[in-house]
């Protein structure tokens, strides 16, 4: 049977999507263009130049030791540390002879693929990392020279991906879906394929590789700079209008925004630390997302 293997490094953690099944090759080249700032040697070189991974022996990827099987953290002993390399993660897509049908081989099909995986494989990181990172539904840009990071935190479709798009061009990208933040205030960057929504597809989004639109990886340590609520109103007329969140407001705005949560260690007084550490939270009232470059500005200048 055809299969393809295609490495990513995402939220600190190594993401092997493993495709099989006729056409496998050709399905795997379209997803490593997609994802392409995260497949793994791309990943791995933006991390040593940010100087937040440790280069590893030749021929390891991000995390790995190349000393048998035991990785970073590790103790022999079932135990492991916090700032441990979690364990690899591998994410299946089988291409069944109806994928060569005239719906599911269509270009139709392969949106819904695409999209489909890029959801297996959120989920599947959340999964690995939860408890070790504490994980906003949000997306994040950072200052490409000294790194402060603003997250964008909102439900899904009300912008974040959008806010990205237009905003990231001379910005670093660190995710459109889930931000990732350690305990020392760094974020683990999910360069995942920016997802558009498109009226003309039926609901399927567009999974739009970044380097297409001017995205461009972190090549320093993100630092959480600020974190923002996005409300955007269509309706909404005039300047945007920015509320500086007192914080037991900001934390129940954003705690149903996370995952992970109930399964993390002290869940609210770390983000309630972060809080306090980088200012309070903001929530933006607004209309478009070219409005909010003055305030991309300030946070990302914070530190």
């Amino acid at each position: 049977m055809e299969t393809a293997v295609v490495p990513l490094h995402v939220l600190d953690t190594d993401v092997d999507i493993v495709v099989s099944g006729e056409g496998a090759t050709e399905f795997a080249q379209m997803v490593a263009e997609r994802w392409h700032l995260a497949v793994s040697e791309v990943a791995s070189a933006a991390g040593e130049e940010a100087g937040s991974e440790e280069a590893g022996p030749e021929g390891t990827r991000p995390g790995e030791t190349g000393q048998g099987d035991t990785r970073p953290g590790e103790t022999g002993k079932g135990e492991t540390r916090q700032d441990e390399a979690p364990e690899p993660v591998t994410v299946t897509v089988e291409l069944t002879a109806s994928d060569s049908g005239s719906d599911t081989g269509s270009t139709s099909g392969e949106r819904r693929r695409l999209q489909r995986l890029t959801q297996q494989v959120t989920r599947a990181v959340i999964e690995a990392r939860t408890g070790d990172l504490l994980m906003l539904h949000a997306g994040a840009l950072c200052h490409a020279t000294t790194g402060a990071a603003v997250a964008f935190v909102a439900p899904g479709g009300t912008g974040k991906s959008t806010l990205c798009s237009v905003q990231g061009p001379g910005r670093a990208y660190l995710t459109d879906e889930t931000v990732g933040i350690r305990r020392d205030g760094t974020i683990a960057p999910y360069l995942k394929p920016i997802s558009t929504r498109r009226p003309d597809w039926s609901g399927v989004k567009d999974e739009v590789a970044p380097g297409g639109i001017g995205l461009r990886p972190p090549t320093v340590s993100a630092q959480l700079a600020g974190i923002v609520l996005l409300r955007r109103e269509d309706g909404w007329v005039g300047a945007p209008e920015v509320t500086v969140l007192d914080t037991l407001t900001a934390l129940t705005e954003i705690a149903p925004e996370t995952s992970g949560f109930s399964s993390t260690h002290r869940p609210l007084t770390w983000l309630a630390e972060l809080l306090e550490e980088t200012g309070g939270a903001r929530r933006v009232s607004y209309a478009t997302a070219d409005q909010l470059g003055p305030l991309v500005d300030s946070v990302c200048g914070a530190i």
